[in-house]
C-alpha cells in the first residue's frame, strides 16, 4: 500500500505539468470549500456556484452581454432582498438599506472595494481609493468647486455651452439628418469637464459629427487615441499650473486658482505627496470619464423618454414655457430652474435610473 502511494506521488513529482494541474485542483478545490462554508458571506442566501467562483458572474457579464443584472434581479426574485452574487460580494435590493449601507463617518467607517478598481491603472485618484483615511484626504481638496457654491459660479459657463449646443442642433432643422444624441451630449459634456478641469480650448462640439471617437472612447483604438490625446493636454496644464503656483510663490503674489480645478489645486492644502504629476494625471483621467460618460448617459436617457412619450414632453413644456420665454435673451438662473418640479422629477429619476455600476461599500 505504502508502495503504491509512494509510487504515484513520485510519479507526480517527476512530471512538472501533472503536478501543477493537480495543486492547481487542489487549490481551487479548497479556495471553492472556504467561499461556500467558511468565508465571512457563507451565511448569506443565493446559488452555491456564485458563491464558490466568478465564473457565475463571468458568464452572464461576458458570454451574455452583461445580462448579470438581470440575473441578480432573477436571484432577488428567488432568495429574497439580500442574495450572494459572487464570492466578495452581496446584493441588497431594499431602499430602506440605503440608509443603513451609505452612511457618514460619524456612524460608521467604510472602505472602498478593491477590486472595483483593479485592471485600470488608476489605482491613485481618490475615486478609486480604498483607504477610507487616504480617500478623504485625496477627496477635500476637490470638494468647494464642486460643492453648490462652486457650481453656481460656473453658471455663466455653462450657459454658454449650452447654447452652443442648442445652436448646434437647431442648425440641422429641416434638414432630414438624423443627430446622435449620445454623441452630441457626449461632446457637451466633455467641453464642460474640459473647461472645468484644464481650461481646454479644444471643443468637440465644433466637431460636424459631434466627435464620436470621443464618446465612443471605450470601444476602439481610434477611440482610444482620442482619449490619450486629451490626457495629454491635462498633462500639460498639470505642468503649467505647478510651475505657475512655483512662479508666484517666488514673486510673493497670490496665483488665480478659479480658472481651472487644477489651478485651484495648487493653491489648496493638498499635501506634497499627493502632487506627483503621475497621480493628478489618473486624476485628470477619473475627472474626465466620469464628467463626460455619465453625463452624457444620463441626459441621453432623459431625452429619449422625453421624445418617446407626448404626455411627459407635454408636460414639461407648459412646465417651461414662462421660465424659457425670453431664452435665450434672459437666461434662467440655476434657482429659477430648481422651482420647476415637473423638470427636477425627470432630472433626478434619470439620474437614479442608467447607472453603469451598482454602488459598493466595503463595510
Amino acid at each position: 500500500m505504502n508502495s503504491s502511494v509512494s509510487s504515484i506521488l513520485y510519479g507526480i513529482i517527476d512530471r512538472p505539468v501533472v503536478s501543477f494541474t493537480a495543486l492547481l485542483i487542489l487549490y481551487s478545490a479548497g479556495l471553492a470549500l472556504y467561499r461556500v462554508f467558511f468565508s465571512q458571506l457563507a451565511s448569506f442566501p443565493g446559488p452555491r456556484l456564485a458563491a464558490a467562483t466568478f465564473w457565475y458572474e463571468f458568464y452572464y457579464d461576458f458570454c451574455r452581454e452583461g445580462k448579470y443584472i438581470f440575473e441578480i434581479e432573477r436571484l432577488h426574485q428567488q432568495y429574497g432582498p439580500i442574495v450572494r452574487i459572487n464570492p466578495e460580494e452581496i446584493s441588497i435590493n431594499d431602499p430602506e438599506a440605503s440608509k443603513e449601507i451609505y452612511v457618514s463617518e460619524s456612524k460608521r467607517r467604510t472602505e472602498g472595494h478593491s477590486a472595483f478598481a483593479k485592471g485600470i491603472n488608476l489605482d491613485g485618484a481618490h475615486l478609486l481609493t480604498t483607504d477610507h483615511d487616504l480617500h478623504r484626504r485625496r477627496r477635500k481638496p476637490l470638494e468647494p468647486l464642486f460643492s453648490r457654491l462652486g457650481v453656481s459660479r460656473l453658471q455663466l459657463m455653462l450657459a454658454e455651452v449650452v447654447e452652443k449646443l442648442a445652436s448646434r442642433i437647431e442648425a440641422f432643422r429641416g434638414t432630414h439628418s438624423v443627430i446622435r444624441l449620445d454623441h452630441a451630449f457626449s461632446a457637451f459634456s466633455g467641453d464642460i469637464i474640459g473647461r472645468i478641469c484644464w481650461e481646454d480650448k479644444k471643443e468637440f462640439l465644433d466637431d460636424p459629427a459631434f466627435a464620436p471617437e470621443w464618446s465612443d472612447s471605450d470601444q476602439g483604438t481610434l477611440a482610444g487615441l482620442s482619449m490619450l490625446k486629451r490626457n495629454q493636454v491635462a498633462k500639460d496644464h498639470i505642468t503649467k499650473a505647478k510651475q505657475a503656483k512655483l512662479d508666484h510663490d517666488l514673486k510673493g503674489t497670490p496665483m488665480d486658482s478659479k480658472s481651472s480645478l487644477f489651478r485651484y489645486i495648487m493653491n489648496s492644502d493638498m499635501p506634497e505627496s499627493e502632487r506627483s504629476d503621475e497621480r493628478l494625471a489618473k486624476e485628470a483621467q477619473v475627472l474626465l470619464a466620469g464628467g463626460t460618460a455619465s453625463t452624457a448617459r444620463t441626459l441621453t436617457f432623459i431625452s429619449y423618454y422625453i421624445l418617446s412619450r407626448p404626455e411627459v414632453h407635454s408636460r414639461l413644456k407648459q412646465e417651461l414655457r414662462d421660465t424659457m420665454a425670453t431664452y435665450p435673451e434672459n437666461i434662467p438662473s440655476w434657482a429659477d430652474l430648481e422651482r420647476l418640479s415637473y423638470l427636477q422629477a425627470l432630472i433626478k429619476e434619470g439620474l437614479r435610473y442608467p447607472l453603469s455600476h451598482w454602488l459598493i461599500e466595503i463595510n
